[in-house]
């Protein structure tokens, strides 16, 4: 279950010190950024790798300001997508990916004033497809014109639509 104390933050440089620690080897780099993310990598490959300047990013933090979450977004065929998510090794299975997401989500949507948000899984990470799955996100076709991976699936969350009934209004 997820720790109330946590806050979702901007990401603070500071934060890349930590977060680089997550990913000892091609394998754990590869899982969390696919291709994109050159294995072994420098800080400034790191940087350039997960556009650092160039996207929000966004970072789970517990109650003494120590890194447990990050991920990033950005607008991709009229969705708000979410790129790099990842919680920390040492909390992982506590429901924290769902709780991060959830709200990262809300905070990207929001500010690109975009209603439905897309990602990249690789299709072997099991529990980060549980995660999603969970938040109500399904397979899709790639996005037109995106280079396509064997190994890597699209999934999209559409929009959520909630239905409020009146007070005292009857259904027949």
């Amino acid at each position: 279950m997820p720790d109330n104390r946590t806050q979702i933050v901007r990401a603070q440089f500071e934060h890349l010190n930590t977060l680089k620690t997550w990913f000892p080897d091609k394998d754990t780099a590869y899982d969390w950024c696919g291709p994109g993310l050159r294995f072994p990598f420098t800080d400034e490959m790191f940087l350039e790798d997960i556009h650092w300047e160039r996207m929000p990013a966004y970072s789970l933090v517990n109650e003494n300001k120590e890194l447990i979450g990050f991920g990033q977004y950005y607008e991709k065929a009229g969705r708000c997508h979410l790129a790099r998510l990842v919680i920390s090794p040492a909390h992982r299975s506590r429901g924290l990916g769902y709780h991060f997401i959830d709200r990262l989500m809300e905070v990207a949507m929001k500010d690109l004033i975009l209603n439905e948000c897309s990602l990249f899984v690789i299709r072997s990470n099991e529990k980060a497809l549980k995660c999603y799955r969970a938040l109500k996100f399904e397979k899709a076709d790639y996005p037109p014109g995106h280079e396509y991976f064997g190994d890597i699936d699209f999934m999209v969350r559409k929009k959520q639509i909630r239905v409020v009934l009146e007070e005292g209004k009857k259904n027949d």
